[in-house]
């Protein structure tokens, strides 16, 4: 496959951690205004936090100090005390609105930063190709794009903030006491660099374990996913139990990562707390014998009291913090690695992109493997001209599905061209070649909403226009009976419909599209005989004036066309009119055989399927055959772009 890196919303990076940081500091720039605003707030948090000792301080050494019995306040002390009064109360008010203020932009800017993320994730979800999706469970996207998504923006709300005020505190204290008494306040400041290297062991060990614990939220969520999506196999199984285990094992093990991250968060708590106390030991013993020396005021030695009790919670909140930040630091790491794939499909400079499609499609040499190291389609060349029908018929695994995905370009070929009217696919605008191409699969995909809106889905149609498609597909009857009519209301997957009616429902969306080329891809496997026939009376109108290539097991369906492919491990193994291959004793003679279909001797059967006019001579041969015949018409050098 041919994927290309799309520069918009991607992160070119070469670790995950590397990516993640990137990620972090381009969030961080996009909302920098709110952090901005929250980081001013967080400074005079921490003024206020710094000058509330100092009160006290003043008191003690203006007002207290010296008098060792009963006394009485001099106009100087009421001064004082009214001073101290004033300030205690202002400093609660500077510190109630930065609290306020900070909160509410940190809040506002994570819940804007967890939006920001599961949007763009989303969207690169979307342009990923179909081949980054087939290898990833759906639950553990789907859990990148919610919950990793939320976590990242509480690192914002609930944990930056939290850390900026814990490490201005703890630089304002150490300064503070530096200036109060140089040798208490040196002693405080060896409390930094030792809780700093303890800090960091243990963020390592936090970081891996909470990696694993995320790689299991995952696994649970896509096994939990799947399970459920495939309940009815489950319960007609009797599986119920099988799938409880599995369930069961994978909870298990998260459950052991999660106790693997609490235990390492206890440790470096109870670490913290040792340094915490041994600091404050040491501040009261010092000080006291500063004190009585006369080299400190007992003022002093309260606010170095307080400032080394006070010491121990900003660190303690670091350490807290600084954990939950490992443990968000993982997600992150998780959506990086989302939006740093560069396994997308995109559209060349200039990629041509015009009016309706004429319908001609060819490919030329194609090699192509979901895997590289095992091709499914080797050398394969064939040529659909426009308005003709074709059914592509082989043992499963045989590659027909994936020459339908080739031509609406779901992937590109390892080697080779696929071309629509003569251009190569990989040199037209991807939106052009989706309008172009339309698919109808074994199981119509529908989504929770209205009959209309699901028939509508992807265009702008008019009701009177939707009604028309459905009239054509043979829904009208079906919808009407409905009782909301075309306002009827669908839970996931068409709960409630069959399959038929879902059939006919993708027959009318696909017809709304108007596309030139049509790819079916079994789409009357697991119908009764009856359904089957409705279904193809709107596959009639369908193929009309369509370029249409069917994908099926089914030789009925396979003698509707008016040319036949025979794939056998990769590669074309017979090609012509369904009557010259039913009478040649090959590959779709015997598959005719094993279904009830002998020899020609008198005429095809009977299919409900309006017949195209002849296609352009020369193109069915009169014997089966290889696909060799080169493209009927060469690219003019100016039509390339």
């Amino acid at each position: 496959m041919s994927a290309r890196r799309a520069s918009s919303g991607s992160l070119d990076s070469t670790t995950p951690q590397r990516a993640a940081r990137r990620l972090m500091g381009r969030v961080a720039r996009d909302h920098r205004g709110a952090l901005g605003g929250a980081a001013g707030a967080t400074v005079l948090v921490t003024l206020a936090d710094l000058a509330a000792p100092w009160p006290l301080k003043w008191v003690i050494d203006a007002v207290v100090a010296g008098r060792t019995t009963a006394f009485s306040f001099t106009p100087a002390d009421i001064r004082v005390l009214v001073l101290v009064a004033v300030a205690t109360v202002g400093i609660s008010l500077v510190n109630a609105v930065g609290v306020y203020t900070g909160d509410l932009w940190l809040r506002r800017a994570g819940e804007r930063i967890a939006h920001d993320l599961r949007i763009r994730t989303y969207e690169q979800l979307q342009r990923l190709s179909i081949a980054f999706h087939d290898r990833r469970p759906k639950g553990d996207l789907v859990t990148r794009m919610t919950e990793d998504a939320n976590r990242v923006g509480e690192i914002f709300s609930d944990s930056l903030g939290a850390i900026a005020q814990s490490l201005l505190m703890v630089v304002g204290m150490l300064a503070l006491s530096v200036w109060l008494d140089p040798l208490l306040g040196l002693v405080l400041a060896t409390v930094v660099p030792l809780l700093a290297l303890v800090t960091r062991h243990f963020r390592r060990e936090v970081r891996a374990a909470a990696k694993k614990q995320r790689a299991r939220d995952g696994d649970i969520a896509s096994l939990a996913a799947e399970t459920l999506s495939s309940i009815r196999l489950v319960q007609a199984s009797g599986t119920e139990a099988m799938e409880h285990e599995k369930v069961r094992a994978q909870s298990e093990a998260r459950q052991r990562s999660g106790i693997e991250v609490a235990v390492i968060e206890a440790r470096f708590a109870g670490f913290v707390d040792v340094i915490g106390a041994v600091a404050m030991a040491v501040v009261i013993l010092l000080g006291s014998w500063r004190v009585s020396r006369g080299e400190l005021s007992a003022g002093s030695l309260v606010v170095f009291a307080q400032y080394a009790r006070r010491l121990y919670r900003p660190l303690k909140d670091i350490a807290k913090h600084t954990g939950r930040i490992s443990k968000a630091f993982a997600r992150a790491e998780r959506i990086a690695e989302v939006l740093a794939s560069d396994e997308q499909l995109t559209d060349r400079p200039y990629a041509w992109s015009g009016p309706r499609a004429h319908g001609d499609v060819a490919l030329r040499e194609v090699v192509f493997g979901y895997d590289p190291q095992r091709p499914v389609l080797h050398g394969v060349d064939l040529y659909f001209p426009a308005g003709s029908r074709t059914a592509i018929v082989g043992s499963s695994g045989a590659g027909k599905s994936t020459i339908g995905a080739l031509v609406a370009r779901f992937y590109d070929p390892t080697s080779g061209r696929v071309l629509l009217d003569g251009r190569e696919l990989t040199d037209c605008s991807l939106r052009w070649i989706r309008s172009q191409v339309g698919i109808l699969l074994q199981d119509t995909v529908l989504l929770t909403g209205t009959i209309a809106e699901n028939i509508a889905y992807g265009t702008d149609a008019t009701r009177e226009h939707i009604v028309a498609a459905a009239r054509i597909a043979g829904a009208d009857d079906f919808i009407s009976r409905l009782p909301d009519g075309y306002d009827h209301l669908l839970g996931a997957n068409g709960v409630g419909l069959s399959g038929g009616q879902r059939q006919r429902l993708g027959i009318a969306r696909v017809l709304l599209r108007d596309p030139a080329v049509l790819l079916l891809d079994e789409p009357t496997t697991g119908l009764d005989p009856v359904t089957e026939a409705e279904v193809m009376d709107g596959l009639g109108e369908l193929m009309v004036g369509r370029t249409t290539i069917i994908v099926t097991h089914s030789v009925p369906m396979a003698l509707a066309a008016e040319h036949v492919v025979v794939l056998d491990r990769g590669r074309v193994v017979e090609e012509g009119p369904p009557g010259d291959l039913l009478r040649f004793d090959g590959h779709f003679a015997r598959l005719a055989g094993q279904q009830g279909f002998g020899p020609v001797t008198a005429s095809l059967p009977t299919v409900s399927m309006r017949t195209l006019p002849d296609p352009e001579p020369g193109y069915l041969p009169a014997a089966p055959r290889r696909a060799t015949a080169p493209h009927p018409f060469e690219i003019h050098p100016q039509d390339r772009w």
